[in-house]
Parts: C-alpha cells; structure tokens; sequence
C-alpha cells in the first residue's frame, strides 16, 4: 500500500510537507509515526511538542512541496556514491532570504555559512542562531524528526542539545522543512585539536550522557517520531564490503599501508551482532565533529547534529569511545556509563572503523584538513590491540 498526504499541512502555521511512502516496512513505519504525530498536534492545537511552547513558526507558507520520506528505505539510493553529495545547493543568498520571510523578526539577517556535512548546510545567524537546511532527500524526514524529538529531549540529558525554537516551512524556492536553534557555546573536538590528555578528562562525562540517553523511554520517544534504524549500521554484511572497497581508495598519504593492513584485519576478526537491537535511543552518529568542547579547558560541552537519531543498538553510540578516547581510559567510560555485553563492545569498534573511513573518504573529496587529521587520531587509536 501507498501511504500518502495530499497536500500541506498546517501547523499553527507551519506548513509540513506532504508524506510519501511505499510498500516497505521501514518506510510504512516511518511515515505512519510522521502521520501519528500531525494528527496528536492538531488535536492540540499545534502544540508540535507536549509541553513545548517556546517554538517560533513561519507566518505563512501555501506551496505543495514533495519530501524526502521515501529514500528512508530506497537502497539504490542509499548505495548511490558519494552519498554525500547534494541533492540541492543552499546558498548563504537563499538561506537568508528564507530565514527573513519566514522569521522578520531576525531581519536583517546577518549570516555565514558554518558547515556543510552529509545531510545538512549550516547556516550562522545573526551571531546567535544555527540554521541548519537539509541539503540531500534522506535528510528531510530526519529534520522533522528532529523538530519533534529535541525540545522534549533537551530538558532530560546532561549536556546541551539542539533545541529548535524556529521551524521554517517548505515553499517554492525550497523543497523542506528547515529548523534553527541557539547556539550552544564551544567548538567541535575535530576543529579543537584536542590532545588525548584532554579526551581522558571526557570520559566520564561522556558516560553520564550516553547513559542518560539510553535511558530515555523508547515509547516515549517513539511517540514523538523516534523510528528504527533506517541503515542497519551495525549489520557487518552490509558495511564491512563497502569499507574496505573506501579503505583501498584513501591515498596511502592519509592512511599508510601498514595501517590499513592492520584495519583490514580487525574488520574481519573483531566479531558483530547478528540481530542488533532496537530499543534504545541512539544519538547513531557520534563522532569528532558532533561533539562539542568548552574553547579554554576542552571539558565536552555539548552534542550536536541529531539527523540520525533513532531507535537502535546502544553499540552504535559506543563506536565514539573507541574512536576518539585512548583505550587506557575505557575502563573510566564503563565504570560511570556501567555493564556493556563484550559482543556489543567488539562490534562497537567495528562500526567506529567503517564509520571513520566513510567520514575520512567525504573528508579527501572535499578536502577537509582538520577532519583528515581526526579521522588519522582515530585510525590509531583503534589500531591498539
């Protein structure tokens, strides 16, 4: 079955896009939590989150606009190389046109582009906002699951999160639902450089974080668009081939042959889950450039970048504590975080080097220096026995 909404929808004004589907499960799954949580917000009047009210919308927007829900579960899409490559160009001209027609009272707007990664081009506004426009059709579902998820999230982690306090509608000039949010002080560990001394001092605190978040209601979170794992990231089968063929193509200026020897190794000896599971709430996508520092003492700060938030394995959030802490403070995460099955934490690893060569292959095409030399940190690191 197809399921579809014709036409926009309003919500106090903001203008969702219509929802497509097909007769895949994941993409069914998806699209009916989608359709779920528009149906509880007009019953509420708008109210996008329970106990929300801190969200500003677009006055008004009246185009039909087609999103991106079916590519949740496309392959031939999301086997597409690069798959980082945009689907459509925002410019900072565009950005700032949309942001002062939706949003007047930001105008003028003084921007700068900030970022651009897989799935969205980020925008700095007015030296106080972080504008963030999916840039790839898989990315604008994740938007909108974001909107609904962090503002009720934010008040039950530890660390600062993205909390939307401005929704963008999709119009003619762009396809999508856009989202911004204050900005959350410091600087990413990739830009920071920070030294492994500094990473030891993280791990506890990083481990009173993830816990928080693996804590959180699954149904609660569902309730609020949280879906499974449209990937299946921990599945060996499917990410193992494509990380080697990526590990062969990386110039051996950035990855040295014995190193990658030693990778290609682990990624046929380090054992996975067969059936990961799907009960926790994941971050999915935590790595150098998702978490953020304090600029004076490098104490973590903050998480950012929640597109691929999901219902999933916490063995997805682990891959961070291999990639980016020394080994030797492993046992200091564990002791605060508490007891992870030793077939969750093998498979931790091998998700952090597939996950560092796809980030270390995008960082070599567009030529991102201070990622590369992340990535090369983490290659290291994980390298240990």
């Amino acid at each position: 079955m197809t399921v579809a909404l014709v036409g926009p929808l309003e919500l106090e004004n903001v203008t969702m896009p219509p929802i497509t589907g097909s007769s895949n499960l994941l993409a069914s799954t998806r699209c009916s939590l989608l359709l779920a949580n528009v149906r509880l917000a007009q019953k509420r009047q708008a109210r996008i989150l329970s106990g929300s009210t801190n969200l500003s919308f677009p006055r008004h927007s009246d185009h039909n606009t087609a999103n991106g829900c079916a590519f949740m579960a496309n392959e031939e899409h999301l086997r597409a190389a690069p798959v980082w490559k945009a689907d459509w160009i925002v410019t900072a001209g565009l950005a700032e046109s949309l942001i002062e027609t939706s949003f007047p009272s930001l105008k003028p707007a003084s921007i700068r582009q900030f970022a651009a990664g897989w799935d969205n081009t980020v925008f700095l506004v007015n030296d106080s906002f972080i504008f963030r426009f999916p840039r790839r059709r898989i990315a604008v579902c994740l938007m909108e699951t974001e909107v609904r998820l962090l503002p009720w999230l934010a008040s039950q982690l530890p660390l600062p999160i993205p909390n939307p306090c401005y929704v963008g509608a999709s119009s003619s000039d762009y396809p999508c639902v856009f989202a911004g949010y204050r900005q959350i002080s410091g600087q990413t560990i990739t830009a920071a450089n920070v030294s492994d001394d500094e990473r030891r001092g993280m791990a506890r605190r990083l481990a009173r974080f993830l816990a928080a978040l693996h804590a959180i209601s699954p149904d609660e979170a569902r309730m609020r668009g949280a879906g499974p794992d449209p990937i299946s990231r921990l599945y060996a089968t499917r990410h193992k081939p494509t990380a080697i063929d990526r590990l062969d193509s990386v110039p051996e200026s950035v990855i040295p042959r014995s190193l990658k020897a030693r990778l290609r190794y682990l990624l046929d000896a380090l054992p996975t889950i067969k059936e990961p599971s799907s009960g926790t709430l994941v971050h999915g996508d935590l790595h150098g450039s998702q978490l953020l520092v304090s600029e004076d003492a490098h104490e973590l700060a903050g998480v950012i970048d929640w597109g691929d938030v999901h219902l999933g394995d916490p063995a997805s959030d682990f891959a961070v504590v291999h990639s980016m802490l020394p080994r030797d403070c492993h046992r200091d995460f564990l002791e605060v975080y508490g007891p992870v099955e030793p077939i969750s934490w093998a498979a931790a690893k091998a998700r952090a080097i597939w996950h560092t060569i796809a980030v270390v292959i995008q960082a070599v095409d567009v030529g991102d220096a201070a990622t590369i030399r992340e990535a090369q940190s983490c290659f290291k690191r994980l390298a240990e026995d």
